[in-house]
């Protein structure tokens, strides 16, 4: 007989590849660790990446070229007033120097009149 399997003489063992088992696995762990990297990477480093840097501030306009006609003119006017109440504050003190060297009322003299000479009487 023929017979493929006979009691007399086992068959031998198919043995299958090994090889695809390992392939699989490694490629299989290789995009687990990528996969870990990748989640890990947008979890954690990916908001540091993305902090929102506050823009410094514009530049100021350039001045213009001279002054302001109109502003110097109203300064001119303010410095004019101030003088013009200078002299008046300068002529009041002047004024109040003068009555101070003038006859000066006294206890005896309220109305500041010069003093009688000696011999005479009231």
């Amino acid at each position: 007989m023929s017979d493929p399997v006979s009691p007399e003489r086992p068959a031998p063992e198919q043995s299958s590849p090994r090889w695809p088992l390992i392939l699989g696995g490694l490629v299989g762990g290789f995009l687990l660790v990528a996969v870990g990297l990748g989640l890990g990477w947008y979890l954690f480093y990916r908001p540091i990446v993305n902090v929102a840097v506050q823009l410094p501030a514009p530049p100021a306009p350039p001045a213009p070229p001279g002054p302001d006609a109109a502003q110097v003119k109203a300064l001119e006017d303010q410095i004019e007033k101030q003088k013009a109440a200078n002299k008046q504050i300068e002529d009041q003190i002047a004024a109040l120097k003068d009555r101070l060297r003038a006859d000066v009322c006294t206890a005896k003299d309220p109305a500041g009149k010069p003093p009688a000479p000696a011999g005479q009487k009231l």
